[in-house]
C-alpha cells in the first residue's frame, strides 16, 4: 500500500491572493477543512505546504497555502497534484476501500475464473 492518498488535483489558481483552484478526489470536499498540512506532487518530487484557508466554490476547494501570496507564485502548481499521508485520510465504512488499495487486485468469478487483473 502506498504512504500516500491523492486526494485532488490543482488545475489553476483563483483570484489574485495565491488561491489554488482544486478539483477533489473524494466524496466529502468539505474534509479538506479538517487538513492543516498536504504534499504537492511536482516533477515526481514531494513539496509539503502548510494550509492557510480553505474555501469551497461550486464542486471546487479553493486552497491558500503558506508562502503563496499572489497569482504568480500559483503558475508553477498548475495541474500538480494534492497527496495527503495515510494517517490523515478518512475512516472508510467497513467494507470500504480506497481505490488506490484496489489496483493490482484480480477479480474472479464466484467459481473461481479470473475475470480482470486491475493494474
Amino acid at each position: 500500500m502506498d504512504n500516500l492518498l491523492e486526494i485532488g488535483q490543482i488545475v489553476n489558481s483563483y483570484g489574485i491572493k495565491g488561491f489554488l483552484k482544486v478539483v477533489p478526489y473524494t466524496d466529502n470536499i468539505q474534509r479538506y477543512s479538517d487538513l492543516k498540512t498536504i504534499y504537492i506532487e511536482k516533477n515526481k518530487k514531494l513539496q509539503e505546504m502548510q494550509i492557510e484557508e480553505v474555501k469551497y466554490h461550486n464542486k471546487l476547494v479553493l486552497l491558500k497555502l503558506k508562502g503563496i501570496d499572489n497569482i504568480n507564485d500559483t503558475e508553477q502548481f498548475k495541474n500538480c497534484y494534492i497527496k495527503i499521508d495515510r494517517s490523515q485520510a478518512v475512516k472508510l465504512p467497513k467494507n470500504s476501500y480506497f481505490i488506490v488499495d484496489l489496483i493490482g487486485m484480480e477479480v474472479l468469478t464466484d467459481d473461481g475464473k479470473l475475470l480482470r487483473k486491475y493494474n
